[in-house]
């Protein structure tokens, strides 16, 4: 059933490149979708296109060398996609970055490259794509936030606001946009073990490590399978891995007491650091 859902579908992926975007690109190949991989270094690119095919032997994978931030180049780029190849049936905005920090430390210039790649990338391909899956009647637009974006995560006051911009995006999307035809779903992954991860775990204060407790990234490929598969059934909100979905749920249904817990763990953390 997961396979009949996507099989012959065409599906544009930011970040596609690596981490996550790139497992979702492998899964969906597999799936005889036919893939596109949006990212900025044409170099990576097409590695990560030479290794989905080597996957997949008969993948159909494009790619496009571009900058999600930069809406006008993007546009031009996207609307000679769109001229050969047509609106996308599925659009997946996994461009994302995060660079940790005590909030003091953090320059405002990452606070607006944080915002600029996570938020405003996620809008500029919607805004793009849109028309063309309205006119249809049709597409599924799967937007990439992270748990950091329903619960403030102590250390990352950049990410967690760009990801929390992301699901309030996604949440009127999905408003404005089901009763026209059209899916959204947004992912909610925890430490998911990418490139991204290793770059800005050199940036994290001491508590962020020992209030995450030492627990073990998931991989991108189960990130991956998760995503689809509750996609191809309309789910909405996805939150990959047990212990993803129990953090979810306090952040979500606990109202006011989940910051009591939070605040222990953070006290915890800070003693731990003496």
């Amino acid at each position: 059933m997961i396979a009949e859902y996507y099989r012959g579908k065409s599906a544009l992926i930011t970040g596609g490149s690596s981490g996550i975007g790139l497992a979702l690109a492998t899964e969906l190949a597999g799936f005889c979708a036919k893939v596109t991989l949006l990212a900025r270094n044409p170099e990576k690119l097409q590695v990560s296109r030479a290794a989905i095919i080597q996957q997949h032997p008969q993948a159909q994978v494009g790619t496009i060398s571009a900058d999600v931030t930069d809406a006008d180049a993007l546009s031009e780029l996207l609307e000679n996609y769109v001229r050969v190849h047509g609106t996308p049936d599925i659009l997946i905005n996994s461009a994302g970055v995060a660079r940790p920090g005590y909030v003091e430390e953090i320059p405002l210039d990452v606070f607006r490259w944080t915002m600029d790649i996570d938020y405003h990338g996620t809008v500029n391909t919607v805004k793009l794509l849109i028309p063309g899956m309205l006119e249809r009647g049709s597409g599924h637009i799967i937007n990439v936030s992270s748990l950091a974006g329903v619960l403030g995560v102590y250390g990352y006051t950049a990410y967690s606001g760009a990801k929390f911009a992301v699901k309030g995006f996604s949440d009127t999307l999905r408003a404005e946009l089901k009763p026209r035809g059209i899916r959204v779903s947004v992912i909610f992954p925890p430490d998911t073990d990418t490139p991204q991860l290793r770059w800005e775990n050199q940036f994290k204060p001491k508590e962020t490590s020992s209030i995450s407790g030492g627990t073990k990234p998931i991989s991108a490929e189960f990130v991956a399978r998760e995503t689809l598969k509750a996609a191809s059934k309309g789910k909405y909100a996805i939150v990959p891995g047990f212990e993803a979905k129990l953090t979810y749920f306090a952040a979500t249904r606990l109202g006011n007491w989940v910051y009591p817990i939070m605040d222990l763990l953070v006290r915890k953390a800070i003693k731990n650091k003496k």
